[in-house]
């Protein structure tokens, strides 16, 4: 059951669990506000555990399924509140585990699957402009790449490839085939 303590001067109690971080603790708490925000909460909890910059650490929101094992997580921004988090979990009373949980995380580099990977800005552009500027004469082999795609223009555009002789086109990966003996 996920409780959320609170204390005589209307503070709560956020608990942050550290995982392979600590030999010597599973979870630290911290007494916190509606508006505490997670570095506030990160900055104590790697105080505490003396782990040196704070700026390497972030918190996360993890759920949990009903056998325990963690299947989604969230990270928390720097200015989120994390008790603002907590009241909005589940009041769940049948549960004898907490499936809503902080962590602490080692903060993971954004650029870090771009290292030694290098583009062409020039393929890149070519290939978003392929998207951005539409041919001309308003065929389109593939649906998808319809400016807008409603049931006027889908309609249109099978007609003008009809009336050009394909009775194929594509949406997606979805073949369409007009039946060329029914009109």
């Amino acid at each position: 059951m996920t409780n959320i303590l609170t204390t005589e001067t209307g503070r709560y109690v956020v608990q942050v669990y550290v995982g392979a971080l600590s030999q010597h603790y599973e979870a630290l708490s911290v007494e916190a506000s509606k508006q505490t925000s997670s570095e506030e909460i990160v900055q104590c909890i790697v105080e505490r555990l003396q782990l040196g910059n704070t700026i390497n650490y972030e918190l996360a929101e993890v759920v949990g399924d009903e056998c325990g094992q963690e299947c989604k997580e969230r990270r928390l921004g720097p200015t989120e509140c994390p008790v603002a988090c907590m009241l909005l979990w589940p009041k769940d009373t049948d549960s004898t585990e907490d499936r809503y949980r902080f962590y602490l995380r080692e903060k993971l580099n954004d650029n870090i699957w771009a290292d030694g990977f290098n583009i062409d800005p020039e393929l890149i552009r070519d290939y978003f402009y392929r998207f951005l500027y539409q041919p001309q004469d308003r065929e389109y082999p593939d649906l998808c790449q319809l400016p807008d795609l409603n049931e006027t223009t889908l309609l249109e555009n099978l007609r003008a490839r009809f009336n050009a002789g394909h009775i194929y086109t594509y949406v997606g990966s979805i073949l369409i085939a007009v039946n060329p003996f029914k009109v």
